[in-house]
């Protein structure tokens, strides 16, 4: 099983498909990051994530998901406190063969504004233009979630 550092590393197929969410924390980016990088948080679609966020370091998802358990991994790609998290992600429950070219490229970025901060995260190598619409929708969950935690109503960037 490969766990890559980048999907583009190994191989030239990429998918064409991209997901992108964002929402607004009124938080400073500080304290969105360690609610994000808080291991017990599940703000992430209810996943138990666990890695050290140190570049190549694997990192995993484990949780359920409409009923069904998952257990999804990926390689830390880069990490900017607390700025950005960058990482490959694979779920084995898309039925996809594990190899490099089916890794998810992530970007978790956090903007300071003058309100608190605006949460982006952007998910490249998706195989369908289905698949990329239903990443999308989940993405805006979790940011939703995360938004909510801060006590204010969620406003989308």
């Amino acid at each position: 099983m490969t766990s890559p550092t980048s999907p583009n590393s190994t191989s030239s197929h990429r998918h064409p498909h991209v997901a992108e969410a964002s929402i607004h924390v009124t938080q400073p980016p500080e304290r969105v990051w360690a609610e994000l990088m808080h291991p017990g948080a599940r703000w992430m679609l209810g996943a138990n994530i666990e890695t050290d966020f140190q570049p190549g370091s694997p990192i995993t998802f484990e949780g359920h998901f409409f009923g069904r358990q998952f257990a999804d991994k990926g390689a830390v790609i880069a990490v900017d406190r607390p700025h950005l998290l960058h990482f490959t992600h694979f779920s084995p429950l898309a039925e996809l063969a594990d190899v490099p070219e089916n890794y998810h490229e992530i970007r978790i970025t956090l903007e300071a504004d003058a309100t608190g901060t605006v949460v982006s995260v952007r998910q490249e190598n998706i195989d369908t233009a289905q698949h990329a619409t239903n990443s999308q929708a989940h993405w805006q969950d979790a940011l939703g979630t995360l938004a909510h935690r801060d006590g204010a109503p969620a406003r989308h960037a």
